[in-house]
């Protein structure tokens, strides 16, 4: 199928643009440059901002003439951040030199400290053994979601993948959290990672802001991301009527990339 009359490309980063919490590649990072040159660009994760920051923007040499065509969608799409020349610094504040805040749509104190609670319940209900060694925190609030790792956030790449190759952990996991908070949304992410946010605000959700404030229709844009499966934090978009492209790794959206070019 032919997709360079598409607007607005969107990628998921861990697992589609980069490898888990690892940072953007050089090669990589020249696609995308080149890609923001004839296109807007979207990338839609579950970290947070920092982690954005950390993984792909510090490893993203582009011209500040070209931010205003990058969107940054963090914590599942649950919050926006668009460049100063966009147009969003109109109605927004600025988080970081340049970025500013389009929504955030946080979950309440009293029910982040309820989901964290029903995820302690989660595991222990699962009959997993704790892993010896944890690397970073297992539970992180990340104020619009609340994320699970079963090996901690900063675990190395070949253990996650180890952990939960066929995802029936984190399903498990996840099945159990649905029965205890069915007033949510709850979605495998990551490698080894469940991720909670309000029901109905996804990477679908995420999508459809963009268009609003975009003014792209979804026919006009594309999705690339490794989890466009049922149960995967990607395929909110595929229901929600985008064209979506699943993948298995970088190599593989390199190609896609290079085929929109």
């Amino acid at each position: 199928m032919n997709y360079k009359e598409k607007e607005l490309i969107i990628f998921d980063l861990d697992g589609t643009l980069a490898d888990s919490k690892a940072p953007l590649d050089n090669d990589m990072a020249d696609l995308i440059i080149k890609l923001l040159e004839v296109k807007k660009v979207a990338v839609i994760s579950g970290g947070m901002f920092t982690q954005f920051e950390k993984q792909f923007l510090s490893n993203l040499p582009v011209s500040t003439n070209l931010l205003k065509n990058l969107f940054l969608l963090p914590t599942t799409g649950t919050r926006m951040y668009a460049w100063k020349d966009s147009g969003i610094e109109k109605n927004s504040t600025e988080l970081s030199a340049g970025w500013h805040e389009g929504y955030s749509e946080n979950i309440s104190p009293e029910d982040r400290k309820n989901i964290i609670k029903s995820i302690e319940e989660a595991w222990e209900e699962s009959d997993y053994k704790l892993p010896e060694h944890i690397f970073g925190e297992r539970i992180e609030d990340r104020e619009s979601q609340v994320t699970f790792s079963a090996l901690g956030q900063e675990a190395p790449l070949e253990l996650k993948k180890a952990w939960d190759p066929d995802k029936s952990r984190r399903q498990t996991i996840v099945n159990i959290l649905k029965e205890k908070l069915p007033h949510f949304d709850v979605s495998m992410g990551g490698s080894t990672s469940v991720d909670v946010t309000m029901r109905g605000v996804n990477k679908a959700y995420g999508v459809n802001r963009l268009r609003d404030f975009l003014n792209i229709s979804l026919e006009k844009m594309l999705f690339v991301g490794d989890e466009v499966i049922p149960g995967g934090n990607d395929f909110s978009v595929k229901e929600d009527g985008v064209d979506c492209i699943n993948v298995s790794g970088k190599g593989e959206t390199m190609e896609i990339i290079k085929e929109l070019l």
